[in-house]
């Protein structure tokens, strides 16, 4: 992801969010005020394409607005199980980034800047395979941004196989200045 243009992503947020969720190890440095290098997975990290994000008037409740931030990649061979299959934990890897991307994306857009958050829950539903080579679409959507609570639903779709492959929910908090080490 550290090489795309923030140029390239389609939708109606502002070039300030696209500029910030394109680079997430720029993203979290800025965040905790650190000075990583690298991010856990940072190999698979790197295939995310941001294709889309968006802020739209909740449908259920007009009166909010939620943010869509849709990513691309192909299932890789450093990220399939035994059975040449999408991993769980490169699952679960992939909703806790791609969700955060959503969750930020609102925040930016309602406050005008990031928080720090850390999980706090995140459950998986696998639906189907996804194998060595498939496209993947990973649509993710803000549920709520609270003042210490925020969420998001992910849905990582087979875009070669048109089905739904695993479906998530993930809340994060914000922690207590303490609980960050840096």
């Amino acid at each position: 992801m550290t090489t795309q243009n923030p140029a390239t992503i389609s939708g109606n947020a502002s070039d300030d969010i696209k500029t910030f969720l394109v680079d997430p190890q720029l993203s979290f440095n800025t965040l905790v005020e650190g000075n990583f290098t690298t991010t856990f997975a940072q190999f698979i990290v790197e295939k995310i394409y941001i294709s889309e994000v968006s802020l739209v008037q909740n449908v259920i409740e007009p009166l909010m607005q939620e943010s869509r931030v849709v990513c691309t990649m192909q299932v890789a061979e450093d990220m399939i199980n035994g059975m040449g299959n999408l991993h769980g934990g490169c699952s679960a890897l992939l909703v806790d980034l791609c969700s955060t991307l959503a969750m930020v994306a609102l925040q930016m857009h309602i406050t005008g800047k990031p928080t720090v958050t850390v999980s706090q829950a995140m459950n998986l539903s696998f639906h189907a395979p996804a194998g060595l080579g498939e496209n993947l679409r990973i649509i993710n959507t803000s549920m709520s941004i609270g003042t210490r609570v925020v969420s998001a639903k992910t849905e990582i779709w087979s875009a070669t196989h048109h089905r739904m492959v695993v479906s998530g929910v993930h809340l994060k908090m914000t922690p207590t200045r303490k609980t960050i080490k840096l």
